[in-house]
């Protein structure tokens, strides 16, 4: 699978996938323009929504309502701002009553490939091709 990323000037990013195409930015008093979610956001993000995924992928399977679900994420760098050093998912699921599956959803929504991946990194490998 293939993600097109290319420079747009100042500090943005123009992000290619499948088709659809967003800019990323960081924030004016960081020296941006704030045109768009920040690499490191999107990366927050994209946790929330695979859990929610999975989590509503769950809800249907145990004929539970998913419509309503969602998830707060609050998070923060780590003390020496090198990477994320935190991530707490609230999920809220005010229609379906969850009973004993409370812990079935979790179980559900951590399987979801974004948290794997952090609890078993790939292999990143970069490389510089077409050089002038």
């Amino acid at each position: 699978m293939e993600i097109g990323i290319s420079f747009a000037g100042e500090k943005q990013f123009s992000v290619k996938i499948r088709g659809h195409e967003f800019i990323t930015d960081i924030p004016v008093e960081k020296g941006g323009k704030d045109a768009g979610p920040t690499p490191t956001e999107l990366f927050v993000a994209s946790i929330g929504a695979c859990v929610g995924l999975y989590g509503a992928r769950y809800l249907r399977t145990a004929k539970l309502d998913p419509s309503g679900l969602s998830m707060k994420i609050d998070w923060d760098f780590s003390e020496d701002n090198k990477r994320v050093g935190r991530i707490d998912v609230a999920v809220s699921v005010p229609n379906a009553e969850l009973g004993e599956r409370k812990r079935a959803l979790i179980l559900a929504m951590e399987k979801c490939v974004i948290h794997n991946t952090l609890h078993d990194p790939p292999e990143i490998k970069i490389d510089i091709v077409g050089d002038a």
